[in-house]
């Protein structure tokens, strides 16, 4: 016996084009309109007669030319993803280059190496220019670093680093321009700085799973700053640069070195320049320069990362010296998630290691307090602390559009 069969849902109050008018007591479509909808009942009953075998003869050749003439619907297209790991500040000078020159440059970053190089792209601020010639004096933070020390880098997997920040000329324009040359001898890509002093400011695109990233990097502090892109004080013109290459990639990363030196919770600045970046288009904000941790804000369905920490640098032990790996996960249409791998730099080592786990726990649980007084909700679990960040959604349920002030 044949199965039952019954129609899909809504089948025919989606097919039927016409509409009855009972005020002027005629119909409001013609009758081509009609026509048309007539056949396209006719074809999806035929389709679900196939589908439930109720068809009295499967060979038939009318029914079989009906049926091979209705058109299979693609699959979605699977959403494209783009997987993160930032860090913070990289210092490769005063006595962390003493280490690196005694233990070489794959012993400073080995014990992290690995995870970092597992993302799709891996980005941090180098802190330190590479150069052989210009100003140097690391005792009054005036850094150097030998460029043979670019393997750090290299060996970590780093894909790009930003330059954007207050010792990128400590060496003078020569140093500065060694440091881009010897980036760009082994392929790392930087952002906020360039050898047009006015072209520092400008994006740099790359295309990472069929996504183009656009990347912006500035200096936002309240000291003079010999540094070529700068946020200009001016938010409105401001908006308009980030805006502009807005247009012109999938997903816009922006990354500011502002804020306090050694504040656990961001100024006010910083979160004016970080909803001002989301709001002309910025899909995540990457924040360095206080050399500790700072939390996680989740402003329109955008992270905020207001600092994250030192990851390579040779401070006073304490909070200076306990830092994290952000890895962010990106998925079209769903937003980000974020899971936070605490580090330590111990004093004797002077590099990134995975803490014991209290003191694991110990910088998870004081990370969660300064996401927790910016509003975001955390999850700690398995030695790491997870963030959830979804599309902000309008009372309609519709994605709420980003705002433009």
């Amino acid at each position: 016996m044949p199965r039952p069969c019954r129609a899909p849902a809504g089948l025919f109050d989606a097919a039927c084009p016409l509409r009855y008018d009972s005020a002027r007591g005629s119909r409001s479509k013609d009758m081509t309109v009609l026509r048309k909808g007539v056949l396209l009942v006719g074809v999806a009953l035929l389709a679900t007669l196939l589908a439930c075998g109720r068809s009295q003869n499967a060979a038939d050749p009318a029914l079989s030319a009906v049926a091979s003439a209705i058109p299979s619907l693609p699959a979605p297209p699977a959403p494209r993803t783009f997987s993160l790991c930032a860090v913070g500040d990289i210092m490769l000078d005063r006595s962390v280059g003493r280490m690196i020159k005694q233990k070489g440059c794959k012993w400073i970053i080995q014990e992290v190496a690995e995870d970092l190089a597992a993302a799709d792209f891996t980005f941090g601020n180098l802190e330190s220019p590479l150069s052989t010639v210009g100003a140097h004096d690391p005792p009054n933070c005036v850094f150097r670093a030998n460029p043979e020390y670019v393997k750090v880098l290299t060996l970590a997997g780093f894909d790009m680093v930003t330059l954007a920040n207050n010792h990128c000329t400590d060496p003078g324009r020569e140093g500065y321009l060694q440091t881009l040359k010897h980036l760009d001898r082994v392929g790392i890509k930087y952002v906020g700085g360039a050898r047009v002093r006015a072209q520092a400011s400008w994006p740099r695109m790359t295309t990472v799973n069929g996504l183009t990233v656009g990347w912006l990097a500035y200096t936002d502090l309240d000291f003079p700053v010999d540094c070529p892109s700068r946020v200009p004080r001016d938010l409105c013109r401001h908006r308009e640069q980030i805006a502009a290459v807005k247009n012109k990639c999938d997903l816009l990363i922006v990354s500011y070195h502002w804020g306090q030196e050694y504040w656990e919770h961001p100024s006010e600045r910083q979160k004016q320049v970080g909803h001002a970046a989301v709001e002309a288009g910025a899909d995540l904000v990457l924040g360095h320069h206080p050399h500790v941790l700072e939390g996680i804000e989740i402003y329109q369905g955008r992270p905020i990362l207001y600092s994250m920490g030192n990851f390579i640098f040779d401070q006073r032990q304490g909070p200076r010296m306990e830092s994290a790996i952000f890895q962010l996960r990106y998925t079209e249409g769903q937003g980000w998630t974020i899971q936070v791998v605490p580090v330590h730099l111990p004093p004797t080592r002077l590099r990134p290691e995975y803490p014991p786990p209290a003191k694991r726990d110990a910088i998870l649980r004081r990370f969660a307090g300064y996401c927790g007084r910016l509003g975001t909700t955390t999850e700690i679990a398995d030695g790491v602390l997870r963030i959830e960040a979804r599309p902000a959604v309008s009372a309609d349920g519709s994605s709420a559009p980003l705002t433009q002030n």
